[in-house]
């Protein structure tokens, strides 16, 4: 019972994901920071997820889970302070939510 929880679970953040990703790469002029806030978001959580998976003595994975919501991060703070970077941070952004998914299998 409680498997099929975290599977539904799973299919939403997946679902939520996909939905946010497709909003990311439409056209310049639609994209909006919040956007990437959004995406920020959901990739500190996914990397937060992934952190209290792993059992406690397993240190080096959960320090690279972090490592993915750093990233996360580091793509807005780049997008905000040096707009010529916009694609750099949104690849950024993908990598940091696809990785915190695969994390999370």
């Amino acid at each position: 019972m409680a498997l099929g929880v975290l599977s539904i679970g799973f299919i939403i953040l997946l679902i939520t994901a996909i939905i946010i990703q497709i909003l990311l790469y439409r056209r310049k002029s639609e994209t909006g920071n919040s956007i990437f806030i959004i995406n920020m978001l959901l990739g500190i959580l996914l990397a937060y997820l992934a952190f209290t998976a792993l059992p406690t003595n397993d240190t080096g994975q959960r320090a690279l889970a972090i490592v993915w919501g750093v990233l996360a991060v580091f793509a807005v703070v780049l997008k905000l302070t040096i707009p010529k970077f916009m694609t750099k941070s949104k690849i950024l952004l993908s990598i940091a939510i696809i990785v915190g998914l695969v994390k999370l299998i």
